[in-house]
């Protein structure tokens, strides 16, 4: 087997697996009250059941980058949140054995092992963090102050770049 097909074979397990993963994030939603939101204007059902198309839709064109993010964008108040319950149901329903949790502190302790944010997603999980590390006994004061310095930086830089009006 030459190396190509040995991508593309790869790329579409990870095809399958983000896309599985995702209509699992988003039946969790439908299944769960806590995602529920309906107004005259909106009505989180039926955004969610949109969602599953799109995400249908994505697989078929073969958007690998496109799932993941999503996945990722999905997942983020159940990181906050520290929602255990979803890592079991994600397993159960997907058998994947995913630890988001586990990913999260990987991407985490890789910031700071690098010294610097670059995207606004990694400020994301470092605020995150922080503000989890404040209420954990004992307080990690060491880290904490790694982690605002890195924040503070980083919205430093991105007002330097704003362009004044």
């Amino acid at each position: 087997m030459n190396f190509e097909k040995i991508n593309t074979i790869e790329k579409n397990k990870e095809l399958k697996k983000y896309r599985d993963i995702v209509i699992a994030t988003i039946d969790y939603f439908l299944e769960n009250d806590f995602a529920k939101i309906k107004t005259t204007d909106f009505d989180s059902d039926e955004h969610y059941k949109k969602l599953k198309t799109q995400t249908d839709e994505h697989f078929q064109k073969g958007r690998l980058t496109k799932l993941k993010q999503w996945f990722r964008d999905l997942t983020e108040p159940q990181i906050e949140s520290g929602d255990l319950n979803f890592n079991k149901y994600l397993k159960e329903k997907t058998n994947y054995d995913i630890d988001l949790f586990k990913s999260y502190f990987d991407r985490v302790d890789k910031i700071i092992e690098k010294g610097k944010i670059t995207t606004d997603n990694q400020f994301y999980d470092l605020s995150i963090m922080v503000d989890k590390l404040c209420q954990i006994e004992p307080i990690d004061q060491e880290k904490i102050k790694k982690i605002n310095k890195l924040l503070t930086v980083y919205e430093l830089s991105k007002k330097i770049k704003k362009p004044t009006a």
